[in-house]
């Protein structure tokens, strides 16, 4: 199965799976701000939306399947953090407090049915999915770029967010820090226990 997906430069392809209509669409989008869905056949696009301020975007459903979200930045810097009504094509809310005329391209994520978080301003914003207004934000205690790159693990209980010295740093609530002191203490017990191994060699 082959297709000319756009014109443009396509920025993204992502296989999301809407609960809304029961399949599995594949998204693309390209640097025009044209959102395409597609199905595994050679029907053509199902969908062609344009994204807001015909920004290069990147989409995400919430983990139920049942919320489309979107993120982009557009060629003057401004960015949008949207939902879609995905019945009619047309953006349902757009919430506030991303940065006007942003550095690179702002990168999101979606956690726990509830949760949105998008890199901007060297910070990590987070958004509850039913209020527009922005929820907090964090540092990380610097080090972030201007737009980190963000990504939620499976639990939504850790987020990871690149660092300027191309590294990771990995923020986490109150289940999130329990988990890590977990791992922490097992590769501790596990490091002396390699080392009493070798002491007795």
């Amino acid at each position: 199965m082959s297709h000319r997906l756009h014109k443009y430069i396509v920025l993204s392809v992502e296989v999301l799976i809407s609960y809304c209509f029961l399949f599995q669409f594949i998204f693309s989008t390209a640097t025009d701000g044209k959102i395409k869905a597609w199905l595994y056949d050679n029907m053509g696009s199902r969908v062609d939306y344009d994204a807001p301020g015909y920004s290069s975007t990147t989409m995400a459903y919430s983990a139920d399947g049942a919320r489309l979200f979107s993120c982009g930045t557009n060629k003057e810097g401004d960015s949008y953090l949207v939902e879609w009504n995905e019945s009619e094509g047309a953006v349902k809310r757009t919430f506030h407090g991303l940065a006007k005329h942003t550095v690179g391209v702002v990168q999101f994520d979606t956690t726990k049915n509830r949760f949105l978080a998008a890199g901007d301003e060297f910070t990590v914003k987070f958004w509850d999915m039913d209020n527009v207004n922005l929820l907090m934000s964090t540092d990380a205690d610097g080090g972030l770029p201007a737009s980190p790159v963000i990504r939620f693990n499976k639990e939504g209980i850790l987020l990871a967010a690149s660092t300027n010295d191309n590294g990771i740093k990995i923020l986490a609530n109150s289940d999130g820090i329990r988990l890590l002191r977990t791992v922490e203490s097992r590769t501790l017990d596990a490091s002396r226990a390699a080392s009493a191994a070798a002491v007795k060699v």
